[in-house]
């Protein structure tokens, strides 16, 4: 197994701190005593507590892109039709992930240097919604994939998993459904 640099470590290990605390308990004290890494090893990787967050969101929008390239058969996004995007999109996002994942996403809401990391990521694999011309099941199925991504997150109850693969199974259909457009 190749051995992980500490900068990887580190961000791991800001993830961690972050699901258990928010973002509000990653300190550069609180990372130290994680990693065991001093201050000032940290300070060299992340100069400033906004640099380590921004690498926090850089790291979890690589990681979930990496994620959507192996769900499409390894392919990066510019070599995929809309409908295997959305498809890999959809399994992408069926699945419950942890806690962290959505606090990252909101969390980036609240400085254009963290929504600047995803942006890209969501360019090239979601479809425009602020575009009138975007297909109307196109959206549909985007929209959908986010509501079932971030429901157990925000419901006490809890999608079973068979109604979560009926879910991901219906969202795929509509994908294969003969009416969709899948330019672009």
């Amino acid at each position: 197994m190749p051995r992980i640099n500490k900068k990887t470590a580190a961000l791991e290990a800001a993830l961690d701190i972050i699901a258990a605390e928010d973002v509000s308990g990653l300190t550069y004290d609180s990372l130290a005593q994680a990693t065991g890494m001093s201050k000032s090893g940290l300070i060299y990787h992340f100069p400033t507590r906004h640099d380590l967050l921004v690498d926090c969101h850089r790291f979890c929008a690589e990681r979930w892109e990496e994620e959507l390239e192996h769900l499409a058969g390894g392919r990066p996004a510019s070599e995929l039709s809309l409908a295997e995007r959305s498809r890999a999109l959809v399994l992408s996002m069926g699945k419950n992930d942890p806690l962290v994942k959505l606090l990252m996403c909101v969390h980036s809401q609240t400085h254009p240097d963290f929504s600047n990391q995803w942006a890209d990521v969501d360019a090239r694999w979601m479809v425009d919604p602020s575009s009138a011309e975007t297909d109307e099941d196109d959206l549909l199925v985007m929209l959908l994939s986010t509501g079932l991504w971030v429901h157990d997150h925000l419901n006490q109850r809890k999608l079973s998993p068979a109604n979560r693969q009926r879910m991901v199974d219906r969202l795929r259909a509509l994908i294969d459904s003969p009416t969709q457009s899948h330019e672009g």
